[in-house]
């Protein structure tokens, strides 16, 4: 029984598409991972071997990038975006990750952005808003 799911197999489509093989090239080098011009004669395996000769081949899959993006329960990328522009406001552009990180720790708002939840993202950003706001409201 072939242990590859559908996933698998649009793995493999999108390598081929991105290093811009032939049908001939592609069913060649499945022969020479799974000795079948066929994906689905490839296992576990013989499918890790050939992932490893397309990324030598120069193929970089996206799953892991995507992966990161998709955070249920945690801040969203707008939000994460939100976060850094009202930084970069409120510092005048001075302001970097680690000074966010450390303001952030010094305020009880967690250990850095990659951290915080929607519910905290939200309580960061209207604090932000809020320390903005005086400071655009005090006497320069």
């Amino acid at each position: 029984m072939n242990s590859l799911t559908a996933k698998h197999y649009s793995i493999l489509r999108v390598a081929k598409s991105q290093l811009g093989l032939t049908d001939e090239d592609y069913r060649a080098t499945l022969l020479r991972f799974a000795g079948s011009e066929s994906a689905k004669a490839l296992n576990a395996q013989s499918f890790q071997k050939l992932m490893a000769h397309f990324e030598q081949m120069g193929f970089q899959s996206t799953a892991k990038r995507k992966d990161a993006v998709r955070r249920p329960g945690m801040a969203s990328q707008a939000q994460l975006r939100k976060i850094a522009a009202l930084w970069a406001d409120f510092t005048d552009e001075t302001g970097t990750e680690t000074s966010l990180r450390h303001w952030m720790e010094k305020h009880s708002h967690g250990h850095g952005t990659k951290w915080l939840d929607a519910a905290g993202a939200q309580k960061v950003i209207g604090a932000l808003t809020k320390m903005i706001e005086r400071k655009i409201s005090q006497p320069h």
